[in-house]
């Protein structure tokens, strides 16, 4: 299973794979010389690579990490809920891979002022909101167990899309440019915008809705 799966595995996760292959014995009770075990950890698995990988399987991987590692959230932004999907985890490049399955997603660090008390390791986390979660969950559903079948079903349920007809392409503030996340406003000037009305403050941004 260690090499079947290796080439999909997170550089971290190689080397820990390469090391428990290093150690084990022949039935005769000797080490395997270092070279055969790295030479079958490359060839037993070269029929599965993220490179070779086409949309459906990346989708399928992609679903056993949320499967394990993730969080299927109904946001709630006032009178409004809208889905959100999160992942949190200290291996950076396995949240880099999933971040190209999910277009429009997001990373951010985890409390640094936290880690340092506790002496954990960094970690971040990534988040995917609105319509581009919800396409996720749909897509990943069928591979979900019960219990994550039933927090996505929750979440989607509770999602009622206000949609602008049309959506802008670009950010509505004057002279910005950047790609429409919501509200008629990029990411930028919409996390602005919602900061300052959790803040209670008078939003420095107009959105169009």
């Amino acid at each position: 299973m260690m090499r079947t799966l290796a080439p999909l595995m997170s550089p971290r996760r190689c080397s820990q794979i390469e090391r428990a292959l290093r150690e084990t014995r022949t039935r005769s009770g000797r080490r395997r010389p270092p070279s055969s075990v790295t030479e079958k950890l490359i060839t037993d698995g070269a029929d599965l690579s993220w490179e070779t990988a086409d949309s459906q399987a990346r989708v399928a991987w992609l679903a056993g990490l949320l499967e394990g590692e993730g969080s299927f959230l109904a946001a709630k932004f006032g009178a409004h809920s809208y889905p959100r999907v999160q992942v949190t985890m200290c291996d950076r490049e396995v949240l880099e891979r999933a971040m190209s399955v999910m277009p429009g997603s997001h990373i951010y660090v985890v409390n640094e002022e936290r880690q340092a008390d506790r002496d954990w390791s960094d970690a971040w986390t990534v988040t995917l909101n609105g319509r581009p979660a919800a396409e996720i969950m749909k897509g990943i559903r069928e591979w979900m167990g019960s219990r994550r079948t039933t927090a996505i079903d929750r979440a989607l349920s509770a999602w009622h899309p206000i949609r602008l007809s049309p959506a802008p392409a670009s950010c509505v503030v004057p002279g910005c440019g950047r790609p429409h996340r919501g509200r008629g406003l990029c990411n930028t000037h919409y996390m602005s915008w919602s900061r300052d009305r959790a803040k209670g403050r008078t939003p420095r941004i107009t959105p169009l809705r």
